[in-house]
């Protein structure tokens, strides 16, 4: 490793010029990404331990540099670092993942008790033979003859054929109710055109 002084540093643009210790040198270049594990920026005057490579068009440029006295704060990661930021990477994309899997599940969940229960609620009962041997069938009811006796008709303001529906209707109106105009011949049989013929 070299070492030298830094003797002009740009902060803006991020590069400067290192006067190098061996004499009769010229100044090395040196570009910010060299001190990129600096715990600070470079200033002028700092002694600067670096490594250096001829560029293309002859100038000197240091790679790899560090400020002396100042701490390094990230190394270059090598593969071991890089595996364990995936392992750390892949770990922390399960959880995220666990993070939304679990509420899905949860809701999944409630929307599969919550059909259940719309089933119970709704299920028409089904019967067995079981169930249909132990009822005890009755015979219907007979009807009463009050219930005969009932009219099945009252008068509510019909008087002419063309409102009856049956000739029963027509016959009962005609005996029970003023006003019908049913009966044209007189004869105590109405609506004998339409319904009782």
């Amino acid at each position: 490793m070299e070492k030298g002084t830094l003797v002009r540093w740009n902060a803006e643009k991020g590069f400067g010029f290192i006067k190098p210790d061996a004499t009769n040198n010229q100044d090395v270049f040196i570009h910010i990404s060299a001190l990129k594990q600096m715990a600070r920026k470079p200033v002028v005057g700092d002694q600067i331990n670096y490594f250096s490579e001829q560029q293309s068009d002859g100038k000197i440029k240091a790679i790899k540099a560090n400020i002396e006295g100042v701490a390094i704060v990230a190394a270059s990661p090598n593969r071991r670092d890089n595996k364990r930021n995936g392992q750390y990477n892949s770990q922390y994309k399960r959880k995220s993942s666990s993070g939304l899997l679990l509420p899905l599940l949860v809701v999944l969940g409630l929307g599969i008790f919550g059909f259940k229960k719309y089933e119970e609620l709704t299920a028409t009962p089904v019967l067995t033979n079981q169930d249909v041997e132990s009822i005890e069938w009755q015979p219907p009811a007979q009807q009463s003859n009050s219930f005969a006796n009932k009219p099945q008709f009252k008068c509510d303001g019909k008087t002419h054929c063309s409102q009856m529906r049956s000739c029963a209707e027509a016959k009962f109106y005609n005996s029970n109710c003023p006003g019908t105009k049913m009966d044209g011949d007189h004869d105590g049989i109405p609506c004998e055109r339409q319904w009782c013929n």
